[in-house]
């Protein structure tokens, strides 16, 4: 008896496996298109401005998108991030690659608090041309401005404007500037004492 139990088990086990399994697969990435297909309809719906012909790959994430404008024929490539707090435009036949990132707001670093306040931030407004071509793993940060035709290569990160039709890249490393060290020590005493 226990032989014939097990052998209609594994014969089950094999069917789900074989035939079940598959289609179950199938039918999740079916599912997970759709709804993709449909968060992409809904986001569309609440952006400031949609052109025609814009298109999303893969997952996308807007914060703030009454803020944010996409003009004709974008293409906005997998995993990119579009902080829209202080406003983005990108211009037609524009297109971004994977895990690009786009930010228009930082922490205000000149604030009077330590550790820094998540609702303090310097809202600066990112402008993109029609006709930019912005490569994979792109940081671009608050208060840029992309000209028509430019093209930015693969991991860079944007730190300045960057004039039409220029290429740019490598972006190295180098001390922008020096914070108020008066000041800081004077927040840091504060914060010490305070958690004191």
């Amino acid at each position: 008896m226990k032989q014939l139990k097990d052998k209609i088990t594994n014969k089950l086990e094999r069917l789900f496996e074989q035939r079940l399994v598959p289609r179950l697969v199938q039918w999740g990435e079916y599912l997970e298109t759709k709804i993709r297909r449909y968060k992409h309809q809904e986001l569309k719906s609440q952006l400031k401005f949609c052109g025609l012909g814009l298109r999303f790959k893969r997952d996308i994430r807007i914060d703030h998108p009454q803020n944010v404008s996409l003009g004709n024929k974008v293409y906005i490539g997998p995993d990119v991030l579009l902080d829209g707090r202080g406003g983005i435009t990108i211009g037609d036949n524009t297109t971004l690659g994977f895990n690009v990132v786009i930010l228009s707001a930082n922490h205000d670093y000149q604030s009077n608090d330590l550790p820094y306040q998540h609702n303090v931030y310097i809202h600066k407004p990112v402008v993109i041309g029609r006709n930019v071509w912005i490569g994979g793993n792109v940081l671009i940060i608050p208060g840029v401005s992309i000209g028509d035709g430019a093209i930015v290569a693969a991991g860079t990160v944007v730190t300045a404007n960057v004039e039409p039709l220029a290429i740019v890249g490598n972006q190295p490393m180098r001390t922008i500037k020096y914070r108020d060290k008066k000041h800081y020590e004077q927040l840091a005493n504060k914060q010490y004492q305070d958690n004191s």
